[in-house]
């Protein structure tokens, strides 16, 4: 697997839709911000999937075979903080091969979603925090 680093911001326009927790771990939420990301990326041209319920948070897939690339989507301890990275996962055949395209697949998509909460009024102190 490989992860991009954080995006933190704050904004109170995604309200917790009762239960949406139980699908995750509980006190994680994320699917009203999600589903959002999901509209956003799919308008710009994002092969994006239906919204899923994971450990950690929401997803969305996104479409870029051989990989399969996320958009995973929390709060981050309230439920006006929230934080967005992207990963991808598959394309063993292509490492092993040498031509690994996953890197840039997942820079872009990061990028790209970075735009999406850049160019929205609801989205307030957008940062980047390294991960590694």
């Amino acid at each position: 697997m490989k992860q991009s680093s954080l995006l933190k911001f704050q904004s109170s326009e995604f309200a917790v839709i009762p239960g949406e927790d139980e699908e995750t771990n509980p006190g994680i939420y994320g699917k009203a911000l999600a589903v959002w990301l999901g509209e956003r990326l799919r308008a710009v041209g994002v092969c994006a999937g239906t919204v899923i319920g994971e450990d950690f948070g929401w997803c969305v897939p996104v479409k870029s075979p051989p990989y399969s690339l996320y958009v995973a989507c929390a709060n981050d301890h309230t439920v006006d903080h929230w934080q967005i990275f992207t990963f991808s996962e598959g394309g063993l055949i292509s490492r092993i091969l040498r031509k690994d395209k996953s890197t840039k697949l997942l820079a872009d998509l990061f990028a790209t979603v970075r735009t999406c909460l850049e160019s929205s009024s609801m989205v307030q102190g957008l940062r980047e925090e390294k991960i590694f």
